[in-house]
């Protein structure tokens, strides 16, 4: 009997053991270079940790144990013992840990080495996230801010410290204000230590919507004040440190904004209508223009001034029709009767029925379309997607990238969105190049949709379009330059390892650059070596410093060149000059160019002034028929 149960037990004892020795461990261990590579294709994100020792990290892979089992599912975590079985592994890779070093590896690429603080939660907030900004709470000057993970912890402050005045920062990773005023938070936070408490919250996190749901937080940051465990108001300070301070000293409820008086109790000739007053009035205006519109809307804000002058000049030039106005918030049955989904939304009705939508937004354009109301022409159809046109462009996406650049000794692909207008100035070319070259099967012309394959062209640092960039067999990779005429792409695909092939096309001159303006040709275009001898020879010049790029600049640019042929045209003594200060580094120097355009007035050969009136031809004319010649005169 005692021989048999202690059988029994012996059993029990193995079964036991054997079930825990076979559980298979979160954190796996590769030392294989093919399995390793199989994991990176398989799995989109990867953190491995390559060590020396695994005694030695024996701390770090205790702590991403625990991280692989809160992130299954969306990212894997594997160690390398380079000191050990992984050794080759290593040595292939060219890694030496010292003791060990953490890579991050995204849709079976090198992302990055992990940078940031070496704690489980900091860990998993990577993981979830690894392109993102690191938490608020693991920057070393924001130690003073009770940074508060979810909702409990938040009731939890409020209970304990409910008698100290807090102040709660509702924000969100990626709000451009949020991360402007952080700094003067956390500054104002380490002042208050021990008087009042500053902490914040992350409501963009799932778990935390709850929060977001009870304090109502539509915008961030949103910033509130609780005292004895409960939400007192908003604070609508300055967002910096010195008011945040003075307000927590001495908080105060916000003194409440004047109501502004609706729109229908304003004084204007705009009729304002409800559900109740609409048809009959309709029935009996044969023409009416009604817009919809909400009271907190910005857009119907602006709005409102054009379309209350437009109703007051109708008035005046006798025309019939009636400018009426009618809050779909309020008179939802209404909006929902005419489809109200955006405003302001303006329709036209003709004898109590709506005609058609209208785009107007300006007093004039109102006035002019009530004098003789006419339906608009339909907008364009929508453009044909490029991948749906016949061409000998190849379209990339997820699925196709890899392996279709993996076996094309020479591809060159362009990233572009459909709205870019230089995109779509290339884009002709580009398919030109590709019909050239598709009997080359050695060569492929490949283009990628931003808009659409947004993860891919984030892969390959995609900051702009078109952006060209060259494959070799995926393997090799590397930015195009070069110019976008059919000739210079089938040119650098004919030899892409030629260094003359792929350079930058060269800047135009600025007699080209200016050429087809109206007037261009009585313009001088100066240089560093040749502005001195010509502003000496003549008395009376006008030089504007440009910069090609510059969008004000494009502006005057035809005002500019009209000016110096109507100066010739009416025998007006002067020159008008150009420099474009980014060629011509030396002038831009010497006399402080910090903005463009930056118009100087110059009187045998001596800086005298800035011009500073409008940027119009008339205006240019006038300036120079009588310039100053003096200090004096200015």
């Amino acid at each position: 009997m005692k021989i048999a149960v202690f059988f029994v037990f012996c059993m029990l004892f193995f079964c036991c053991c054997g079930k825990k020795a076979g559980q298979k461990s979160a954190l796996d261990e590769i030392s294989d270079l093919k399995e390793f590579k199989k994991l990176l294709k398989t799995r989109t994100s990867v953190l491995v940790c390559f060590t020396k020792s695994l005694k030695e990290s024996s701390n770090v892979i205790k702590q991403l144990a625990e991280v692989s089992e809160a992130v299954r599912g969306t990212g894997t975590i594997v160690t390398v013992d380079c000191g050990g079985e992984g050794k080759k592994l290593c040595k292939s890779l060219k890694i030496k840990p010292e003791p060990y070093i953490l890579k991050h590896y995204k849709d079976g690429e090198y992302h990055k080495d992990y940078d940031r603080k070496e704690m489980v939660t900091s860990f998993i907030a990577f993981m979830k996230d690894p392109t993102g900004d690191a938490p608020w709470e693991e920057e070393d000057s924001s130690q003073d801010v009770f940074h508060l993970a979810n909702p409990s912890s938040l009731a939890k402050m409020l209970r304990k410290e409910e008698k100290k005045g807090i102040m709660v920062m509702f924000y969100a990773p990626w709000c451009g204000y949020c991360k402007k005023m952080k700094p003067d938070y956390a500054q104002a936070a380490a002042e208050l230590k021990g008087q009042a408490i500053l902490a914040a919250i992350d409501v963009n996190r799932p778990e935390n919507s709850v929060v977001r749901k009870q304090y109502n937080i539509t915008g961030f940051p949103t910033l509130l004040y609780f005292k004895n465990g409960a939400m007192q108001f908003t604070y609508e300070g300055d967002n910096n440190r010195d008011s945040i301070v003075s307000f927590m000293r001495n908080p105060s409820k916000p003194t409440e904004k004047p109501k502004e008086p609706e729109w229908s109790e304003m004084e204007s000739d705009v009729v304002h209508l409800t559900t109740s007053t609409f048809d009959d009035f309709l029935k009996s205006e044969p023409s009416a223009l009604v817009m919809f519109y909400a009271p907190w809307c910005g857009h119907c804000k602006k709005i409102k001034p054009e379309y209350m002058a437009a109703a007051t000049k109708l008035k005046e030039i006798g025309v019939s029709g009636k400018l009426v106005a009618v809050d779909a918030q309020k008179e939802s049955s209404l909006g929902s009767r005419f489809g109200i989904r955006g405003y302001p939304s303006l329709k036209y009705f003709k004898n109590g029925e709506v005609a058609f939508d209208v785009s107007l937004r300006e007093e004039g354009p109102i006035v002019d379309f009530m004098k003789d109301p006419k339906e608009p022409p339909p907008p364009p159809p929508p453009e044909k997607p490029w991948s749906e046109e016949p061409s000998d462009v190849v379209h990339l996406n997820d699925e196709n990238f890899k392996p279709t650049l993996k076996k094309t000794k020479h591809a060159l692909v362009m990233f572009y969105a459909p709205w870019c207008g230089h995109c779509k100035r290339a884009k002709p070319e580009y398919t030109a190049a590709a019909a050239r070259l598709k009997d080359d099967y050695k060569v492929v012309l490949a283009a990628v949709d931003c808009t659409i394959q947004q993860a891919l062209c984030k892969v390959y640092d995609v900051k702009g379009f078109p952006s060209f960039i060259y494959f070799n067999y995926l393997k090799n990779s590397r930015p195009y330059s070069g110019g976008r005429t059919e000739s210079e792409f089938v040119s650098f695909m004919e030899d892409p390892d030629n260094p003359k092939n792929g350079l930058p096309p060269a800047p135009p001159s600025p007699e080209e650059e200016w050429a087809g303006l109206d007037g261009s040709k009585y313009l001088h275009h100066l240089t560093d070596s040749n502005f001195d001898e010509f502003v000496k020879k003549k008395d009376s010049v006008l030089v504007m410093f440009y910069a090609p790029w510059c969008g004000h600049c494009k502006s005057m640019k035809s005002d500019y060149a009209l000016a110096a042929k109507k100066m010739k045209e009416m025998n007006i003594a002067g020159e008008l000059v150009t420099v474009d200060a980014t060629a011509q580094t030396g002038l831009q120097t010497r006399f402080e160019i910090r903005g463009f355009p930056t118009i100087r007035y110059f009187y045998k050969g001596s800086n005298l002034s800035a011009y500073e009136r409008k940027r119009k031809a008339d205006d240019i004319v006038d300036y120079m028929r009588n310039p100053p010649r003096s200090k004096d005169e200015l």
